[in-house]
């Protein structure tokens, strides 16, 4: 176990523990994503999460069990392998990335891959913002948000890696029917204390809604993921364009759809919250209109 001794940040020298990931500060590594983050690509790969020593002893004995390509657990067949992974199969896909379901050869584990969808295409404001969603998350280390553990590039491929969640995400779990109050509640209690815990870090989401909430199959626990669109507290986003609406109407407070007074803070989040628990009680979204401008007039 990391005992938390005093020492300093690399880049700005600020105090942080001795289990600082990658003994950077958090708003350290919020500025390098924003600013495409070149230590990673000269490294090619940023280690963030280092693997417990059970985690290692789990995937020890499961190369010694199924061999150094073999993962624990049922085989499946393999898609293509990018560097240290094996793509087993497309389990999302939106406007920015794509994540594979994928077995992490070297520590015979399976996990979450996101790539651009763009590959090698892919923008320079595109590229930082997909950097920005791993470096967020990653600096986040809650039982409810799904940790990230690699970031880097492989062949002009920006990716990073983070758990593998078995399970549904909220809207599909209550998409044909509201969930009981009680259950209802619990989630969103527990989704709270998460983004409690990102504000403590520094942290905004700024797209808080069902479908960015998986729900663990094995715990029953929501795991709040999709940091795309954070943001740091104390700092304007290099991501926002001005006129340009960013994160879900349906969802979305008054101030960050251009449509309130007030600027964009922790209660915008907490009114996502908001947003959830409204969709799991009637299983429909707080805004529908007919248009994406119709929803955000509402």
């Amino acid at each position: 176990m990391l005992m938390n001794t005093a020492a300093s940040c690399r880049k700005c020298g600020a105090p942080v523990t001795a289990d600082t990931r990658g003994g950077i500060c958090p708003r350290c590594l919020f500025d390098l994503a924003g600013a495409g983050a070149s230590h990673v690509e000269s490294a090619d790969i940023l280690i963030l999460a280092p693997v417990s020593p059970s985690r290692a002893s789990f995937a020890d004995a499961a190369l010694k069990s199924h061999g150094k390509d073999r993962a624990a657990g049922p085989q499946q067949a393999v898609l293509h392998s990018f560097g240290d992974y094996e793509f087993l199969e497309e389990i999302a896909r939106g406007g920015m990335g794509v994540v594979y379901k994928a077995r992490q050869k070297s520590l015979g584990r399976l996990v979450a891959v996101k790539l651009i969808l763009a590959g090698q295409f892919a923008g320079k404001e595109v590229a930082a913002r997909f950097k920005s969603e791993a470096i967020a998350a990653a600096v986040l280390q809650h039982p409810n948000i799904v940790a990230v553990h690699e970031v880097g590039v492989h062949e002009g491929h920006h990716f990073f890696s983070m758990d593998y969640v078995e399970g549904r995400n909220l809207t599909e779990l209550a998409a044909q029917r509201p969930l009981p109050p009680q259950a209802a509640a619990s989630y969103v209690k527990l989704i709270g204390e998460a983004i409690h815990y990102a504000h403590g870090q520094g942290i905004l989401h700024r797209d808080l809604k069902p479908s960015n909430v998986l729900i663990d199959a094995a715990t029953d626990q929501p795991r709040v993921t999709d940091f795309g669109l954070a943001k740091r507290l104390d700092g304007e986003s290099s991501l926002t364009v001005t006129g340009q609406v960013l994160g879900s109407p349906h969802f979305m407070p008054p101030e960050q759809a251009g449509r309130g007074q007030g600027k964009v803070g922790r209660a915008s989040d907490v009114f996502g919250l908001g947003g959830i628990l409204y969709f799991l009680l009637t299983a429909r979204a707080p805004f529908q209109g007919e248009t994406i401008e119709a929803t955000i007039d509402q």
